[in-house]
């Protein structure tokens, strides 16, 4: 077997930014959105999963995101209160907090408001985010059922680098009033949001994740909000996130798109003249009567092979990868060969 040797100069490295729809099927938006009555009855209390095709009816199905909700406090769902009780909404909230806030916080801060001890998150796994959501490339619509709805974009567009807030994870951007039109169109500044029910949330790029603040939702038509009551009873099955999926689903419109760096690796693979004219195919040889195989008399004094394939291999003469043309090129002593074989990563 015959090899070659790729010099530094053969080699090229490249990265570039690319970006793809986040939903199934690749889709960048969907406006139909179900759940699993399973889960109504499991985990609704506190947390449901969203599809974009029924399960029940589609195999295919499988989850796009998930809203929860959760209190500092464990309010909205039943079980004993406490450091040592076991609600539900507590966890998550306390979850959450620990993923974004630095140690010795409690509560949460939405713009001018602090100290918000309740929370609704939305959150997409690792494998649909790969890298991350792609900031200023998302837009989701609430509605109350009321007739209002409410559109949210991030204001990565306004705010290069994102909040400088002591946060375990960055960057962050405020969520805020707005939609996407040709690039980002911001409705309202988050610096200028209520300054009693704050701003309508954080998103999280790099997590896949976006932290809703329940009090401004509370609001009026008036302030940008939409009238929708979260319940926090104690010990009290008030199934919250349920109430928060329904408003997306009434809403019907989410655009979302995932981005991710793409290092790629170009290698030059050069035949030369004198290079890979020979082959170990059956059809490059004749047999003898003796059984000795030779090389068929046109081809002899002038070889011609068929390049299909290239093979890239480590020192130690190990298989790592092949690259398949898409038709064959034709080799000979007159003709010379460049193929760019490409390598993602």
């Amino acid at each position: 077997m015959y090899f070659k040797t790729l010099t530094g100069g053969d080699v090229v490295q490249d990265v570039g930014l690319v970006t793809s729809g986040i939903f199934q099927d690749g889709a960048s938006s969907i406006t139909a959105f179900h759940t699993s009555s399973t889960q109504h009855t499991n985990t609704g209390d506190y947390s449901i999963d969203a599809y974009r095709y029924d399960p029940g009816t589609n195999a295919s199905a499988s989850v796009q995101f998930g809203v929860a909700f959760g209190h500092a406090e464990g309010s909205g769902s039943l079980g004993t209160k406490g450091a040592t009780g076991d609600r539900t909404t507590a966890a998550v909230f306390g979850q959450v907090n620990n993923i974004i806030n630095p140690p010795q916080t409690t509560r949460f801060t939405f713009g001018p408001v602090s100290n918000v001890k309740n929370i609704y998150t939305l959150s997409f796994n690792r494998a649909r985010v790969r890298e991350e959501i792609e900031p200023g490339g998302w837009e989701l619509h609430l509605n109350n059922g009321s007739g209002k709805t409410v559109k949210l974009i991030d204001d990565s567009s306004t705010l290069e680098g994102g909040n400088n807030n002591q946060r375990n994870f960055s960057p962050e951007y405020n969520i805020v009033s707005g939609t996407l039109v040709g690039g980002t169109s911001i409705k309202t500044a988050a610096a200028s949001e209520d300054s009693t029910l704050g701003s309508y949330g954080t998103f999280y790029p790099s997590l896949g994740m976006m932290i809703f603040n329940p009090q401004r939702f509370q609001g009026t038509s008036a302030t940008e909000g939409m009238s929708l009551v979260t319940l926090s009873g104690s010990n009290s099955d008030d199934r919250n996130a349920i109430t928060f999926f329904k408003t997306i689903k009434d809403g019907a419109y989410f655009q979302a798109k995932r981005q991710e760096e793409i290092t790629s690796r170009h290698y030059f693979v050069r035949a030369t003249a004198g290079e890979f004219n020979a082959t170990t195919n059956e059809t490059f040889y004749t047999e003898s009567v003796s059984g000795i195989k030779k090389v068929i008399p046109g081809l002899r004094t002038d070889p011609k092979t068929y390049i299909t394939t290239v093979g890239m291999y480590n020192d130690n003469n190990e298989l790592l990868a092949v690259a398949k043309l898409s038709q064959p090129i034709l080799k000979s002593k007159s003709r010379e060969a460049l193929i760019k074989v490409k390598l993602d990563f």
